[in-house]
């Protein structure tokens, strides 16, 4: 059956080794699959190594942040391991895409429920996490037509 797999800042804790065979063994597991993580990225700039020691010094090491420093290296990640097609955007594309085209979930609406006083460091959070998804197997699922 068509599969889904979601990760969710999971595979920056482990080494690129070993989340290299945890995408190699789905891929290999199943026929029709679609990928989803939501991971750090970006962690070669200043505000990356600041969450960097952060981290560090609540003993919480990211052994997989070598994989993390681009949308590209998180791209490549996902491809080299027999995914068909791949693309990943910052989380701050999708905040802009979602308070441009959607009178609904407008960001005056959303400031109206939920006060931000902190826009700036949201923002740099935004740039600094990423949404990448890929598929194996799914062209009778229409998975090719979902575009950004």
């Amino acid at each position: 059956l068509p599969t889904l797999l979601i990760t969710e800042c999971v595979l920056v804790y482990m080494t690129p080794e070993q989340s290299a065979n945890l995408l190699k063994w789905a891929a290999n597991s199943f026929e029709t699959a679609m990928f989803i993580n939501y991971e750090q990225v970006n962690m070669d700039d200043r505000f990356g190594q600041i969450m960097i020691e952060n981290l560090r010094r609540r003993q919480c090491d990211l052994a997989g942040v070598e994989t993390c420093k681009s949308l590209e290296s998180q791209t490549h990640r996902i491809l080299s391991d027999s995914c068909i097609s791949s693309s990943c955007v910052i989380i701050m594309f999708i905040f802009i895409c979602i308070n441009s085209y959607s009178v609904f979930y407008s960001l005056p609406r959303i400031e109206s429920l939920e006060f931000l006083d902190e826009m700036e460091l949201l923002e740099q959070l935004m740039k600094h996490y990423c949404l990448c998804w890929a598929s194996k197997g799914g062209s009778e699922l229409g998975l090719k037509e979902i575009t950004y």
